[in-house]
């Protein structure tokens, strides 16, 4: 292998002879580089020789470039912009946000309103991995790795931290084909008499508010499930009522596929939370707060 060593010193010396140039002078380029003008008067003689040609003209009160300076300049300062652009390059990509957030939510709500966000967020750092878990249960964050969760309802587990995402109106909805079948209720009293889809499987119970009073309406039916993407299938296709957020059911009554059924009654607003442990890493900050910003500016 060659030795490296000349190409090396005449790179430096190139380096110093383009700041001696936009110094103005030997002292200043010196002073710039934090040498002394004896070095920087031998990195320039020792162009000088390496190039058989004189590069400049100086006196102890001028300094001027010969054309062969003027011309070989071109080359040192291009040099020495592209040493300093390639440092500058790998210190904006060690200081870019680098790593993997594990984050789970719903199928439904994590297509809809999640996903979105999260392919924004990859835009904004490309460097950080996602680990993105769709489940409609509420998975153990710790047991399952997950540094993130959002999930619907109220927090059970108190040594988790809960930040609202959402704040979504809900309506009582259901399909023209369920109500050809079915006379459609007239009272919040008669919702008892009716088939449910019923969401989430364990739900026997659902408050309705009427006027200025609050009613228990009892939740049965023949399908039950845990997906909200399955409970809205079940409801498009007739099989009974659901209590659906506005985010599903808004565009499906304008196009006349749902119908809302008792539109004066009030039902539980839908509230989305993003859940996360007491300490997360800086990845997982960074994800946090971007979803919190995304639903703010969405109105959340």
């Amino acid at each position: 292998m060659a030795d490296a060593s000349p190409i090396l010193d005449e790179l430096r010396a190139m380096a110093v002879f383009a700041t001696v140039v936009r110094a103005g002078s030997f002292a200043a380029g010196a002073r710039a580089l934090g040498l002394t003008r004896a070095v920087v008067s031998h990195h320039v003689r020792a162009l000088e020789t390496k190039l058989g040609v004189p590069l400049a003209q100086r006196s102890t009160r001028s300094f001027s470039l010969t054309p062969a300076g003027e011309a070989f300049r071109v080359h040192c300062e291009r040099l020495l912009d592209e040493a300093h652009d390639g440092i500058r390059g790998m210190e904006l990509l060690r200081a870019e946000p680098r790593g993997e957030v594990r984050i789970t939510c719903s199928h439904h709500f994590g297509n809809k309103r999640i996903l979105p966000a999260l392919l924004e967020f990859r835009r904004r750092y490309p460097a950080i991995r996602l680990h993105v878990a769709m489940n409609d249960s509420n998975v153990d964050l710790v047991q399952q790795g997950m540094e993130l969760a959002v999930r619907a309802g109220p927090l059970a587990d108190s040594s988790l931290v809960a930040r609202r995402l959402v704040r979504e109106p809900t309506m009582l909805c259901a399909a023209p084909s369920y109500l050809r079948r079915y006379r459609a209720p007239a009272t919040v009293q008669e919702l008892d008499q009716h088939r449910w889809v019923v969401y989430p499987p364990s739900q026997k119970s659902m408050t309705v508010r009427a006027g200025e009073q609050d009613f228990q309406v009892a939740i049965r039916g023949d399908i039950a499930t845990d997906s909200a993407a399955s409970r809205l299938a079940f409801v498009l296709a007739g099989e009974g009522l659901a209590r659906l957020p506005a985010y599903d059911a808004a565009a499906l009554i304008a196009s006349g596929e749902l119908v809302q059924v008792l539109p004066e009654a009030q039902t539980a607003p839908l509230e989305i939370y993003l859940v996360h442990s007491q300490k997360v890493g800086p990845s997982a900050r960074l994800l946090r707060d971007f979803l919190l910003e995304s639903a703010r500016e969405n109105g959340g």
